[in-house]
């Protein structure tokens, strides 16, 4: 799995990353990831190559970044399981995942979707914002909702069912 992070979120976690040019890659299992604020608070953003599904993370601290690898494969896992999705496939997307890489961004244009995507969030997250999780898992359920025109003007959750079906569960 890659987490292609920005320089801003690299910074934040305090770790170089690499380029992934000379890497074989498999798009599912790859999320650009942007660090944000809102209301004073940490948050990022994790967008799926493949589907431009969001994950949402907010509230983040120092010490969180510390441990963020296994924030983001909790979250993945626990939104899956909330968008209802087995758990067999659940578990096989992240058996499939293996260890994670942070490298560079790559797409640009994935890099715009997320800005884009911030702009949606930022009218919607003060409602989700109360939760004492990092994970916001109803906001992610909302994004998965906002048409993605890059992809041919679909949902990344009718992308992501796609894609999660064709893994046995």
């Amino acid at each position: 799995m890659f987490i292609q992070c920005t320089k801003k979120l690299s910074d934040a976690m305090k770790i170089k990353t690499n380029d992934i040019t000379p890497i074989k890659r498999e798009p599912f299992y790859e999320w650009h990831a942007n660090l944000f604020m809102f209301d004073r608070r940490k948050g990022v953003i994790l967008m799926n190559n493949q589907t431009r599904y969001c994950i949402v993370l907010y509230g983040l601290k120092a010490e969180h970044f510390k441990k963020f690898e296994s924030i983001v494969l909790n979250a993945i896992q626990e939104t899956f399981l909330a968008e209802g999705f087995s758990k067999n496939q659940v578990n096989t997307y992240m058996a499939n995942c293996g260890e994670v890489i942070y490298t560079k961004t790559h797409d640009r244009s994935i890099l715009g979707q997320i800005n884009d995507f911030l702009i949606h969030i930022s009218w919607q997250i003060e409602e989700y914002i109360p939760s004492d999780q990092l994970n916001l898992v109803e906001l992610n359920k909302w994004t998965g909702k906002l048409m993605s025109g890059t992809l041919g003007c679909a949902y990344p959750i009718d992308l992501l069912k796609k894609e999660m079906s064709r893994i046995e569960g």
